[in-house]
């Protein structure tokens, strides 16, 4: 490929050179493809082919369709290029094509390169779209062409994600040379040393296969993204991610972490005030925290429990230990009304225990809030409870040994970072509902230790779950009436805000027909995400106070407080939300010894594959296993949320597919920590620019913890 004249001192890499090199690429179009993150032949050359067109296959010109791309070999004949009328510049160049049966098919192509010289009267190859001229005759515009005189047209065409108008062509070419100047690079993160072990091709021949496959390369293989070109790739980012994960992990472990051994009095005094006893799962939690508070190394913890599992007691008996050991601890939840709710429940349990806690929030202002934060410097508050206000640079700890952060998606990595910052030597420990699927957690809570509940309490009666139709509401409204008039709650869940959709219900809708429909009793209010803090958590606090009997809201609910006279759950267009979602939506009922529905919705024409899903919810009640069923049927994004999944930005590897294949990367990048912990020697070079670029692309460790 021609490449333009004098350029400045080319870079440090040969692949970070820009795409504006290349002959072709002029400023508009160089635009249009750093639009897309494509500035590089580095980025060039991962951007692979997300199609393939089989130029094997050849056409007869008598059975081409219009609308559809073929294939032709044949001549070209009666080639000319002239002016455009009207249109200044612009060149068209028109042939008739010629093939095997005699039949023929008029061409045409727009400012071609080259000034329109085309290859006539020998054997060619065009590949393009058959359309109708304004004569409904067949013509073909824009072709590709290949020269079969002394040449060999590729086996398969890939074809590229680019920006409208951009040849597919000449990003073909752009790639073949960033795999010609990749020979001269080192591209893969995996060793040298290492790469034998995997089975797999060289990371540089994967490329090469998948951007220039071969004659006997399948198609349909390629498109399904399942050759061993692709399991290469994949398995060279799972090592990145899998190294970068085992180096936090011995970071962490090297850390000096506050030691709080206690002799477990105030545990001892809470616990038997305690009407109800521990779960197994539970008390194998407590052990397991326990054990790492009371080391000099600083803890790393995630709880995963479903809603109602119990772990905030678990997180409570970690709070009296740290105090009994001298140190103070902080819990932060993503809602004033939840961190309220922790701060009643906390004072309510140990307040007897002569523990002093104190609520910070954003409603805690001036000379109240002064006075909280004189407390917390000199020791005289123990636990604090709290928002986003407890990272606040006047927050000031005399000695933070715990910090305790639940509902932890809810919050990015820097918060966490804040809040560890009022304590350098504080243990932290991170709880969620979001149930993960053990193979997950393996892989991407790798940098932490992992407890779970995967138990209820005692006298938690199981939820029953119910499919309905949409044309079934009028039956849903009647059990809503029942559940009011007998004086319990219920939650309605909409999937919008606003009318925006003819076929489904908003929020405001929603109330408005049910206010309509049922008796006196019910007293409803109404929550979504558009509205303001306050007024979400004034709703809320009516709601579990009872001022309010029926919440028709958004999923802002799936993190909301304890309400156990919440017996009843509707969930309208089912059929949107992943299993995960469901079922923690299902958890804010069921939350008392009183029996508890989920009423799932399904919307006017859902699949019978979203009925199966449902059904397959209905008749399972551990969150780890619909987590794993989730993880198969609609990825990790469904998991982890917008935020958590946008935090996991991996090209090639996929969690449903690959776990095999990432477990193995696991026990490689192991091994290669035990041989280069830093990623010093010149062999690990490659593998800590990869971890650099995977922390550039947005990748946090902090957020898969």
């Amino acid at each position: 490929m021609d490449v333009r004249g004098p350029q400045p001192a080319a870079p440090a890499s040969p692949l970070d050179a820009s795409l504006a090199e290349v002959t072709g690429v002029g400023p508009k179009r160089l635009a249009s493809l750093e639009a897309r993150d494509l500035a590089t032949f580095r980025d060039a050359l991962f951007h692979l082919p997300y199609r393939y067109e089989d130029l094997r296959q050849r056409n007869s010109i008598r059975e081409l369709i219009p609308g559809s791309i073929a294939t032709i070999e044949g001549v070209l004949q009666s080639v000319r290029t002239r002016a455009m009328r009207g249109r200044g510049w612009r060149r068209l160049t028109s042939a008739i094509l010629k093939d095997a049966g005699g039949a023929t098919l008029r061409v045409a192509w727009f400012n071609l390169r080259g000034d329109g010289q085309m290859p006539a009267n020998e054997p060619i190859l065009l590949h393009g779209p058959v359309s109708l001229d304004k004569d409904a005759a067949l013509q073909m515009l824009h072709p590709e062409v290949y020269r079969l005189k002394g040449a060999t047209p590729p086996a398969l065409r890939p074809v590229y994600g680019l920006p409208p108008d951009f040849p597919q062509r000449l990003f073909a070419e752009i790639a073949a040379v960033a795999i010609t100047r990749a020979k001269a690079a080192v591209i893969a993160a995996l060793p040298s040393a290492l790469q034998p072990l995997t089975g797999l091709p060289d990371f540089h021949s994967a490329l090469a296969y998948l951007h220039q496959p071969p004659a006997d390369a399948d198609p349909i293989a390629l498109s399904e993204l399942r050759t061993p070109a692709h399991q290469a790739l994949a398995f060279d980012e799972m090592f990145t991610l899998q190294l970068a994960l085992g180096q936090e992990r011995r970071r962490t472990a090297r850390r000096n972490g506050a030691a709080l051994a206690a002799e477990g009095e105030l545990i001892i005094r809470m616990r038997t005030a305690l009407p109800f006893s521990l779960t197994p799962a539970q008390e194998r939690a407590i052990t397991e925290i326990s054990a790492d508070l009371a080391t000099s190394t600083q803890m790393h913890r995630i709880l995963i429990g479903d809603v109602g599992s119990g772990k905030t007691l678990v997180a409570f008996h970690a709070v009296l230990q740290t105090v009994e050991a001298g140190w103070q601890a902080a819990m932060m939840a993503p809602t004033e009304l939840l961190a309220e709710q922790h701060f009643q429940n906390f004072t309510r349990l140990a307040g007897p225990l002569g523990i002093t806690a104190a609520l910070l929030t954003g409603k805690v202002t001036g000379a109240e809030r002064a006075r909280v934060l004189r407390l917390i410097r000199s020791s005289a508050v123990q636990v604090v409870f709290g928002t986003h206000a407890l990272f606040q640079s006047d927050v000031q700890f005399a000695h933070l040994g715990l910090a305790i952060i639940d509902e932890q998606h809810r919050f990015g990595v820097f918060d966490r970072a804040r809040l560890l910052a009022r304590g350098v030597e504080a243990n932290l420990l991170l709880m969620t509902a979001t149930p993960i699927p053990r193979s997950l957690a393996l892989t991407l809570l790798r940098n932490l230790d992992v407890s779970r509940l995967d138990e209820s309490p005692a006298g938690r009666t199981p939820v029953a779950t119910d499919i309905f139709d949409e044309s079934q509401l009028p039956a849903v409204d009647k059990h809503v009436a029942a559940t009011l008039i007998r004086g319990e709650r219920a939650y309605y869940v909409l999937p919008l805000i606003e009318d925006g959709e003819i076929e489904r219900e908003s929020v405001a809708a929603a109330a408005d027909r049910l206010r309509s429909t049922l008796p006196p009793a019910a007293r409803i209010g109404v929550l979504h995400g558009r509205m303001r803090p306050a007024e979400k958590e004034r709703v809320m606090r009516e709601f579990r106070d009872g001022a309010l009997n029926l919440l028709v809201a958004t999923t802002v609910i799936e993190v909301g407080v304890d309400v156990p006279a919440a017996t009843l759950i509707i969930i309208t267009a089912a059929e949107r939300y992943g299993l995960a979602q469901l079922h923690q939506l299902r958890g804010r009922v069921g939350r008392s010894a009183t029996p508890s529905r989920c009423s799932l919705v399904l919307s006017t024409g859902a699949s019978s594959a979203a009925r199966t899903r449902l059904d397959a919810l209905a008749m399972t009640a551990r969150g780890d296993e619909i987590a794993e069923l989730d993880l198969r049927t609609r990825g990790p994004g469904d998991l982890f949320g917008t935020r958590q999944s946008g935090a996991l930005p991996l090209r090639f590897g996929r969690f449903i597919r690959d776990l095999d294949l990432i477990e193995r990367a696991g026990v490689l990048a192991d091994d290669w920590l035990n041989r280069d912990p830093d990623l010093s020697s010149p062999a690990s070079q490659a593998a800590a620019e990869a971890i650099r670029r995977l922390l550039a692309l947005g990748f946090s460790l902090g957020d898969v913890g």
